[in-house]
Order: structure tokens, then sequence, then C-alpha cells
């Protein structure tokens, strides 16, 4: 079977799973239904790039799970890069593999879309705390309250915008690209051209693997905890990353081994004194 006979069955066969008629689908995607019967006998050679992706948004499960990009790649497209879009089925499992050690999921975007138990205790907040444009790990850094502030150091944190530079140098003329630099300027009062020259961007890019220290500051009276954040990335999904927080001496990895219900380390959602944006940020 060619490749392009099988997108059109697997297509059909998310349709089916639905209980959708061809007709059904048709009119979800806003094309015929002749032409949505020759998509699924294989009988289109080049389907355009919006029209896979309005059919994998309809469908629902090839844009979380990542399928979507395959089946970019299969007709010589760029991959689907967007802030926000759904995560994997397997997020949670995912970040679970990687405890006792602190881990999160971020975006394209940089938006902290997820992170698990033990990240709780080194961020002191429950998942799912943050909203809007409080997700977002600019400003966990650069608000005077943010959970990630005071967590690198000087030379890091300009690595690290180094490569947000990078990443994001290629989305720089997309509408989130700029809503986005637009919205954070908006609530931290910085200047994507001044973070560049605070911080004398660009700086060379640096090839995978990346790794920077992290510090975890206990509080008064207490040496903070020394980590590294590597990265890894999520099949399928260019759009998103997972950054753990590997323990770099003994007490950091006896923290991490520490149980995850020490009130040392966890607070209740109404001790979190963190004025998170109550705005959604748009996407697109």
């Amino acid at each position: 079977m060619s490749a392009h006979r099988q997108w059109g069955a697997r297509v059909r066969q998310l349709r089916e799973a639905k209980h959708w008629s061809q007709q059904q689908l048709a009119q979800k995607l806003k094309v015929s239904q002749k032409h949505l019967s020759r998509l699924e006998h294989g009988d289109v050679l080049q389907v355009e790039r919006d029209l896979l992706i309005r059919i994998a948004e309809v469908l629902g499960d090839p844009l979380a799970s990542g399928e979507l990009n395959q089946w970019l790649y299969g007709f010589g497209y760029r991959p689907h890069v967007l802030p926000q879009l759904p995560l994997p089925p397997d997020y949670q499992s995912l970040l679970d593999a990687y405890l006792p050690y602190p881990a999160s999921i971020i975006d394209v975007g940089w938006f902290i879309r997820y992170w698990n138990r033990a990240m709780e205790r080194f961020y002191r907040m429950p998942n799912g705390h943050l909203k809007g444009l409080g997700q977002n790990w600019l400003v966990q850094y650069f608000h005077p309250q943010g959970v990630l502030r005071h967590t690198y150091s000087s030379e890091s944190i300009r690595r690290v915008l180094g490569r947000l530079f990078w990443e994001w140098y290629a989305y720089y003329d997309e509408p989130w690209n700029r809503d986005l630099r637009q919205a954070l300027e908006k609530l931290l009062g910085l200047t994507w051209e001044g973070l560049i020259e605070q911080y004398r961007l660009p700086i060379p890019p640096v090839p995978p693997p990346w790794d920077e220290p992290v510090w975890l500051r206990q509080g008064p009276g207490l040496s903070p905890l020394r980590f590294r954040a590597v990265y890894a990335r999520v099949p399928h999904r260019p759009d998103l990353r997972i950054t753990v927080y590997e323990p770099d001496e003994p007490l950091a990895r006896a923290w991490c081994e520490r149980d995850g219900s020490s009130r040392l380390y966890r607070v209740s959602t109404e001790e979190i004194k963190w004025p998170h944006s109550t705005e959604t940020w748009p996407v697109g």
C-alpha cells in the first residue's frame, strides 16, 4: 500500500472511531464529501499543509499524539509548532518516569505546561496553579515573586536566554510570537530589545545536549541545593521539551529521595502569594 493510501486509511479509521460519516467530517473540514472520499482512498498525491492541520485539529488525537507531524513530514512540510497545543496522552507518565527528580514539560512559547510531584516541591506550588501568562517561564524567572527567581546564576541565565533567542528566531515574524512578546513586555515591563541588550544577545548557538546549574533556595540559615537542568525531547512533538533537574550534590540527591508529602517543601494554594495573570493568552 502506498504512503498516500496508508494515510487516507488512517484518516478513515480515525473518522469511523468517532462514528462520523464522510459527510459529517467533510462539513467540519469545509470540504466536499467527494474530496474527502478521494483523500481517504489516497487519490490526492499532495494534500495542502493547512488541510492536514485542520484534519488533525478536528479529529483531535493526531494533534496531541504528534501523529500530525508525522503526516507533515511525509508530505514534505515543516512541523506544526505553536504554544499551548494539547499535551500528549501520556504526558503524566512521561514526567513520572523521571521521579524522584523534578521534571516539567515546557512548550515552544516557554509555557510551563505540567510538572511532576517532585517539581511541585521545587516550585513550592501545586501543579496546575499557574494560569494565563503566569505559566510562562520568563514570567516565573523575571517577576519578583516568580518561582524561578534566583534559581540560575547570571551566566547561566544568559546561556538560557541565548537558547530562547535562537529558538524564537525562526518564529519571530509569526503572529503567536509577536503577540506573546508584546504580552510579556506589558506584564513584566521588559522589552525584547532590552533583554537582548542587557544579556548581550545573541550568543553563538550551542548544540545539544544542554545542561545548566540550578539552585534551590531552602530558607534562612540553610544552604541552597545544587541541581543541573537537563533537557529531553518529546517524540514527534518539536513544540515540547522536558526539563529535568538532576541533583548535582549529595544533599540535593537526599532532597529528591525525601518523602514528597513533607510540609517543609509543600504549600497549599492559599499560601501562595504569586499574583499570576488571570488573562488567557490568545494563541495565533
